[in-house]
């Protein structure tokens, strides 16, 4: 059964249950109500014929009492008692038994045999005055026969302007529903409108359901990058030892390239790892100062400046952040390695420090700057990846060699 029909069947049951109450509470009100006039009337009426039997030597009451009893109340009966015998009768029904024998000589109303009856005694005379429930019970029986039908009918329309009603409520759900049935197949994730709670929900699935896509198109371009970059070190590394398999020996030259290219295969595995890291938000942040890192890279590659006849200068100013060492340390080594690698003479320039409130970070170096849309590279997307991971900015300016500066909040304990 779908949340649609339940809350219709909901509706429909609710709405039922309290025009039942409030049916029976109006007919309770209106039988009480009745009677209480009626019993009001009664005791006019018994007190007026007391007052005229009383006056009376005879106990006998004028003929207009009698016409007034027959033209107002029509069903009306009226009895007067002295003791146990009866003098006197009037009304519309005549008995030959009292209305009420257990109450004569007494006051007060009952209910017998079908009549509402008051009675009233004084000075050894009793009146008793009743009226047949009868009609009462006709009306409220129709009252009943119309109300019965009249809440179903009700309680069965408002059930269809629930399912009405929340059919249009629950259709960002539905919306959401087939685009998460489609979401396999890259279905867009619909925009939902509105400030009732199912709109809330409904924008908060779809934000979810955005993040996923957008998580899956990160996993996508990850291992598309992570193809792209493994296949032509893995190829020169198995054309290496294919060769040493064919020759039956591992020569000099061989045995060198084997090398670069397994330092390369785990460089390329370290940007991987770091790209997936800082991609997933796994950051794991702790004090500390980029002169600290920037010195550190400047000893790590040091040798590699001197076999490439180039310059490393190191500018270390402090500036302290909160940063995970490990990434930041990761994308440091990219930007000095490229710079080194593509610097053909002059100089490479590691810098840190303190500026506008941020601290930064910057490699620079006297080579032929960045190419002109030239792809990214999966080093630098792991630079900007890493930064971005630290709320942080990359600045990258090229020309006359190229600088880029990585900002990163200031840490003060």
């Amino acid at each position: 059964m779908t949340l649609r029909v339940r809350l219709a069947l909901v509706t429909f049951g609710l709405t039922l249950l309290g025009l039942g109450m409030g049916f029976s509470i109006t007919y309770e009100v209106l039988e009480r109500s009745r009677l209480a006039d009626l019993d009001q009337e009664l005791k006019l009426q018994a007190e007026l014929i007391l007052e005229k039997g009383l006056s009376s030597s005879q106990n006998q009451i004028p003929l207009e009492i009698e016409n007034e009893l027959l033209q107002e109340s029509g069903l009306s009966s009226a009895q007067l008692y002295r003791g146990q015998q009866k003098v006197w009768e009037g009304g519309a029904v005549l008995l030959d038994q009292p209305l009420d024998a257990a109450q004569l000589g007494r006051s007060g109303r009952s209910e017998t045999r079908g009549w509402r009856v008051y009675t009233l005694s004084r000075q050894n005379l009793t009146v008793q005055v009743g009226q047949p429930l009868l009609p009462l019970q006709a009306t409220l029986t129709r009252y009943v026969e119309v109300a019965v039908p009249l809440a179903f009918l009700l309680a069965l329309l408002s059930g269809g302007l629930a399912f009405a009603l929340v059919g249009l409520a629950v259709r960002p759900l539905e919306r959401l529903t087939r685009a998460a049935r489609g979401f396999a197949s890259g279905d867009e994730v619909p925009s939902i409108q509105g400030k009732d709670e199912v709109a809330t929900l409904a924008r908060a699935f779809a934000g979810l359901m955005g993040d996923l896509k957008a998580q899956r198109t990160r996993e996508q371009r990850f291992l598309a990058y992570a193809a792209h970059e493994l296949r032509t070190p893995l190829s020169a590394f198995r054309a290496s030892l294919e060769g040493a398999r064919i020759q039956g020996r591992i020569e000099p030259e061989q045995l060198a390239r084997l090398h670069r290219e397994a330092l390369r295969l785990e460089t390329l595995a370290q940007n991987l790892l770091a790209l997936s890291r800082a991609e997933a938000g796994e950051v794991r942040g702790q004090p500390l100062d980029l002169a600290d890192l920037a010195a550190e890279a400047f000893d790590r590659f040091q040798p590699l400046a001197l076999e490439r006849r180039l310059e490393l200068d190191l500018r270390a100013d402090p500036a302290p952040t909160y940063a995970d060492p490990q990434l930041l340390e990761q994308a440091l080594n990219n930007l000095v390695a490229n710079a080194l690698r593509y610097t053909v003479s002059g100089k490479v320039t590691l810098r840190s420090g303190q500026e506008n409130g941020k601290a930064y970070l910057e490699v620079a170096d006297t080579g032929p700057g960045f190419p002109t849309n030239a792809p990214e590279g999966l080093g630098l997307r792991v630079v900007r990846t890493v930064v971005q991971a630290h709320q942080g900015r990359v600045d990258i300016s090229s020309g006359q060699g190229s600088r880029v500066r990585l900002w990163f909040r200031l840490f003060r304990p």
